[in-house]
């Protein structure tokens, strides 16, 4: 694990928020949203490298942040980089999980490591990052955790593999931190993208099969990032202090295209 806590200054009153996944896709525009909203921001990521980048870009528009290369199937990667978030900062207020792992595969082709390795990753790693936050998620008056699921994790899809299983295990988890956790005031929400235009999204299936799926779903079009950074960031304020133990699918509609008719769907005539 490496970071850059030193670019920060300690002893700030500001909310904190910690976005592990942050260096890509809607992890990064999480940061962003955060950072917009005048939040302290960790940014989190596998990729040292594409972290750090994130970071810096905060900074150099006058904001606070700090990066931290961490892998979320490793304990210790995650209680050093809780300690140094700390260590800058002095606080947690908003927790976002959005890292992830995905091969797609047919299931009688995944072997158990790779199951193990999506396990560790999806849920296992969300485990024990809320653990690592939760003392100071406590203190906060208004802690919240945000999973970033899928809809995988309630449809299955074609060569899923391993990956819709992990969510679906993760949105349990998410509930049942939501249940043990809400004593201490924190609360644990889940988002479901859709189909979201990410660099995690192209590494698995074309651009050409994202743009078939935007013709089944109801608005017409792939998501971006920045829509589900907008509804992690109402889960995260204040105007969502009664929300908790939710998952709110941004998707577009898409959830509900069994149902719907093929073409013209929403478009008015």
């Amino acid at each position: 694990m490496k970071t850059d806590a030193k670019l920060a200054q300690s002893g700030t009153s500001n909310l904190v928020a910690f976005v592990v996944g942050g260096g890509s896709g809607i992890g990064r525009a999480c940061v962003n949203a955060f950072a917009r909203a005048k939040y302290d921001v960790v940014v989190g990521d596998i990729n040292g490298s594409a972290a750090e980048a994130v970071a810096k870009e905060i900074q150099q528009l006058g904001g606070r942040a700090i990066s931290v290369a961490l892998d979320v199937s490793s304990a210790d990667d995650i209680l050093g980089a809780v300690n140094c978030a700390i260590e800058a900062f002095g606080r947690i207020d908003s927790v976002v999980n959005a890292a992830a792992r995905l091969k797609p595969q047919p299931l009688a082709d995944c072997s158990l490591d790779d199951w193990d390795a999506c396990f560790a990753v999806n849920v296992r790693g969300a485990l024990t990052f809320g653990q690592c936050c939760l003392p100071h998620l406590k203190k906060s008056g208004n802690g919240s955790i945000i999973n970033i699921g899928s809809l995988s994790g309630i449809f299955p899809r074609p060569n899923g593999g391993s990956y819709g299983p992990s969510k679906a295990a993760l949105v349990s988890l998410s509930h049942q931190m939501a249940l043990e956790w809400a004593q201490y005031g924190i609360r644990v929400n889940i988002v479901n993208p859709g189909n979201i235009d990410t660099p995690l999204a192209r590494a698995a299936v074309s651009m050409e099969v994202l743009n078939e799926r935007a013709k089944r779903v109801p608005l017409s079009r792939i998501g971006t990032p920045d829509e589900v950074a907008s509804v992690v960031m109402f889960l995260a304020s204040e105007g969502a202090r009664y929300v908790t133990a939710q998952v709110i699918n941004c998707d577009g509609g898409f959830s509900q295209t069994l149902m719907a008719a093929p073409m013209g769907m929403g478009k008015a005539q």
